[in-house]
This record gives C-alpha cells, structure tokens and sequence, in this order.
C-alpha cells in the first residue's frame, strides 16, 4: 500500500513538474494579417436601368434595345419585391437561345477552372481567388447536374453583382 502511494506520488510531481510555460511546444506567435472580402471594394449599388443593361450585356455581348429596357424597368418598378423580379430578369435572358453563356466543358479540370475564371472575370469583374476558384470547380465537377446556366444565375443574382 505504501508502495502504491508512494508511486503514485512521485507520477503526480513528474507530472505536475513538466508543466511549465517554458516549454517550447505551449509558445505560439501569430503574425497580424489584414483580412479583407473579396468585394469590398465594392460598394456603389448599380441603378435599375444600370443593372439591367449591365445584365444584357454580359449575357448577349451588346446593348439592350430602348423598348425592350424600357418595358423590363416599368415592370420591375411596379413590383414590391425586387429580388423576385431580378431573378425573373436574369432567368428571362439566360434561357433564351441568343444569350452568350459559355460552354461548360467537364473534360478536364483545366476546362472546368479556366470557364470558372471566365465567369468571374466577366461578371464580377475580377479574378476569382484560390478558394473560390477551388470551390467552384470542385462544386461542377462533382456535380454533373450544374450546368454554365445555373452557375451564371448564381452569380448575376448574388449581392456582389449588384455592385459596382
């Protein structure tokens, strides 16, 4: 009995002695790093017709015709919800056969980052990060139901869009 206490005291000062703050491996420094959003710059909403040409643009290549601008900002005017309504408008000019959206090729991944790069460069007017280029092409190339269609409606519908 003795023994067992006697053991036992001697583990609990060993113990208790290799804790200390000196030891190396409880030291950490942390360099101070400026963490900013990718769209921060960003922070000039873009006006009705603005938005609208701008969308037209970037899916047919040239401007919007005067009637037709005209009738889709009177009808976005006279909605109460306008994200409804932007996702009315982008839906309406990607399904349309004219529109100019990219093939999205899954032949390899150098196809799938370079339409991901493409799109970003054209839409948000930058060049995607690491991350969100990883992210991207991961989320197409694991998922054979995304197409270029719905990637470009996430995009033009999303907050950052709406920017300048």
């Amino acid at each position: 009995m003795k023994t067992a206490i006697y053991t036992f005291f001697c583990l609990a000062v060993l113990v208790l002695s290799s804790c200390s703050n000196d030891d190396p491996y409880f030291l950490f420094e942390v360099d101070n790093v400026e963490v900013q959003q990718s769209d921060a710059d960003k922070n000039r909403l873009k006006t009705d017709i603005e938005f609208v040409s701008i969308a037209y643009n970037d899916l047919y290549g040239s401007n919007i015709p005067q009637n037709q601008l005209e009738e889709i900002i009177t009808s976005y005017k006279s909605f109460g919800d306008k994200s409804l309504v932007i996702e009315l408008i982008i839906k309406k000019f990607i399904l349309d056969e004219s529109s100019d959206i990219p093939n999205l090729l899954r032949v390899s991944r150098e196809s799938v980052e370079s339409f991901v790069v493409e799109a970003y460069e054209k839409l948000y007017n930058r060049t995607p990060n690491a991350f969100e280029k990883w992210h991207m092409t991961e989320l197409i190339m694991d998922n054979t139901i995304i197409d270029a269609e719905m990637i470009y409606f996430s995009m033009m519908t999303s907050n950052e869009y709406r920017y300048y």
